[in-house]
């Protein structure tokens, strides 16, 4: 009777086996044709299918804004969640070639969360250094778990790039942020199969 059930209607995976799911599938691309790792437009193509579905770009982005978030227009907003996205995602394919020989193994969910939350550690293991050592944070949003910040030894990525972000805002704005990170992912960026993004005020 449960195998006859809809696919939609099976309880969705929890978060370690959701990143377990999504590496597993990445890493089977790879395995089959590892030639597609010189290859940076069927990379992108890749994370765009593979990677991108399970992070909550809104989040995130509010999060890296701060304060500045909510100074910000909804116009101002969208476009900051596209091209922060097209800045992490350049910066994905520019390194990942260095992890062709890495594995990964994803621990035991961490206690003491609250529902609807929770921290995901790895251990990244390199053939010619140390294992690395990443945390996954994640929430559930419509029952869906997805990733809204990653820190790799201790370093955040919210709080890397809010830093610096902030200091952009003081300097020339968020209009002077939004036109910096456009010109940086303009070098790089193909033509952008927008994720929709709901147009909600916060």
């Amino acid at each position: 009777m449960l195998a006859g059930m809809p696919l939609q209607l099976r309880a969705d995976p929890g978060p370690v086996e959701l990143l377990q799911t999504v590496t597993g599938q990445v890493l089977e691309i790879v395995r089959q044709d590892p030639d597609i790792l010189g290859d940076p437009a069927r990379l992108r193509v890749i994370a765009r299918e593979y990677i991108l579905p399970h992070i909550d770009f809104r989040t995130l982005s509010r999060w890296v804004l701060g304060k500045h978030w909510r100074r910000a227009t909804q116009e101002q907003r969208n476009r900051f969640i596209v091209q922060f996205r097209e800045l992490l995602l350049n910066s994905y394919l520019r390194s990942v070639t260095g992890y062709r020989d890495n594995t990964v193994q994803f621990l035991p969910l961490r206690p003491g969360q609250p529902d609807g939350r929770a921290l995901v550690g790895a251990e990244i293991s390199q053939p010619n250094g140390p294992p690395i050592h990443a945390e996954f944070r994640m929430h559930q949003v419509a029952a869906q778990w997805l990733i809204y910040d990653v820190a790799v030894e201790g370093i955040s990525l919210v709080a890397t790039h809010r830093s610096s972000f902030s200091r952009e805002i003081s300097n020339n704005g968020i209009a002077g942020l939004l036109s910096r990170l456009e010109e940086m992912n303009a070098v790089d960026q193909e033509t952008v199969v927008e994720v929709p993004v709901t147009a909600q005020q916060e």
